[in-house]
């Protein structure tokens, strides 16, 4: 079975439209036949790190599916090429603002030192068999007007309302896509050994508040017109899970 979440149920809206009902694990957890009659879960884990983090361990303690895939909204970085419309998805996930902030530069919390075991986590890799199979059928997908590029994304705690923060991130990471959910989700799926996949509609730029330049609906069904194309090619992308 694949499970698919998002961190709000607007990022889900179309497909839960799409979706037959079967049972729910809980008030934010669905079990349903998609579109293209696949026995899929569906979990809203919340915003922000924590919230994904525990919703996602909780549900992995109960099952193991076949794969986890993350879908919704995120923001493009300047460089990255991305408008609002366009996909996104993840060959890494890194965590963009855990460290510490001196006079002079940013220290990730890797970088720092620690001795901790384990030690700590920032950048998880999710370039795998199965992210460049999906990323083969997203760019030859004929039902897919979007553009798509693969690349690093970043979760952060604050996001980068402004284009300093914006252009600085971008800088340091090599980042393309803002969000604030994808490395705990990525971290809980690598502790599990369960294969991760992350792929956002682009809703924003990252450095602005401007409401005139924000479409979450837009990036929200930009997502799932991917997912869609997933779902329609599962069968053929999971049997890459072989070699994971």
């Amino acid at each position: 079975m694949l499970s698919i979440i998002t961190a709000t149920a607007i990022e889900s809206a179309q497909l839960q439209q799409q979706m037959q009902p079967v049972s729910a694990f809980n008030q934010n957890s669905y079990l349903g036949s998609t579109p293209a009659g696949r026995q899929t879960r569906l979990l809203h884990t919340g915003i922000g790190c924590t919230t994904t983090a525990i919703n996602l361990t909780r549900y992995l303690e109960h099952e193991t599916p076949k794969a986890v895939l993350m879908i919704g909204c995120g923001g493009s970085y300047p460089n990255s090429g991305l408008q609002i419309g366009d996909l996104a998805l993840a060959t890494e996930e890194i965590f963009g603002d855990l460290g510490v902030m001196t006079d002079h530069q940013f220290l990730p919390l890797d970088q720092l030192g620690i001795p901790v075991e384990p030690p700590p986590v920032q950048r998880i890799a999710l370039k795998t068999d199965l992210q460049q199979a999906v990323a083969g059928v997203l760019q030859h997908g004929t039902a897919l007007p979007q553009r798509l590029r693969c690349g690093p994304f970043i979760t952060v705690n604050t996001c980068s309302g402004h284009p300093h923060l914006s252009q600085t991130l971008e800088a340091r990471t090599g980042g393309i896509c803002e969000n604030m959910e994808g490395a705990a989700a990525a971290q809980v799926c690598a502790l599990y050994q369960v294969p991760f996949l992350e792929l956002r509609g682009i809703s924003n730029p990252t450095g602005t508040r401007d409401p005139d330049h924000w479409d979450i609906v837009r990036g929200a069904e930009a997502a799932q017109h991917g997912l869609v194309q997933i779902l329609n090619n599962w069968p053929l992308l999971e049997k890459t899970l072989c070699g994971n």
